[in-house]
């Protein structure tokens, strides 16, 4: 390629961006694949989802209901349930097997809540998007929750 190709290309992406820019969560879910987890850390897998609910089963629809997250490793459990709050989501987690703080990596930017003795944390004002969730197990090793959608 040259020097002129570059530039026609840069003319390209900057037309495309202004006429037809991709959604956001397009965006923000390409960033999240695209970004690797560190190799020191256990992945934590979502083990439930109250979002997933098996055939036949029917709900209100209302779309205000909690909604609850597990995630596991062989040494931590960690129980998310985020609920609507005008327009924002609460989480409130429940932790076991893991101590001092969760850090929430989310749409909104970063955020981080200690956990309390009975294993609790709670963190408002966050919006719908991607997240994730780092801390660190009892024996020192850092978990890491797959991305999901709140």
């Amino acid at each position: 390629m040259t020097d002129d190709d570059d530039e026609l290309l840069d003319l390209l992406r900057a037309a495309a961006e202004r006429i037809d820019p991709p959604p956001s969560t397009v965006v923000e879910v390409g960033r999240a694949a695209l970004s690797t987890r560190r190799i020191d850390e256990e992945l934590a897998a979502l083990i439930a989802d109250s979002d997933l609910v098996p055939a036949g089963v029917v709900r209100d629809g209302a779309g205000d209901e909690p909604r609850l997250l597990v995630f596991e490793t062989a040494g931590v459990t960690l129980e998310v349930h985020v609920e609507p709050d005008g327009g924002q989501l609460v989480l409130r987690g429940l932790v076991a097997g893991a101590s001092g703080s969760v850090v929430i990596e989310a749409a909104s930017g970063l955020r981080s809540a200690p956990i309390d003795a009975g294993g609790w944390f709670t963190v408002v004002g966050l919006v719908d998007g991607s997240a994730r969730f780092r801390l660190r197990g009892d024996d020192g090793t850092p978990i890491v929750t797959s991305w999901v959608l709140i």
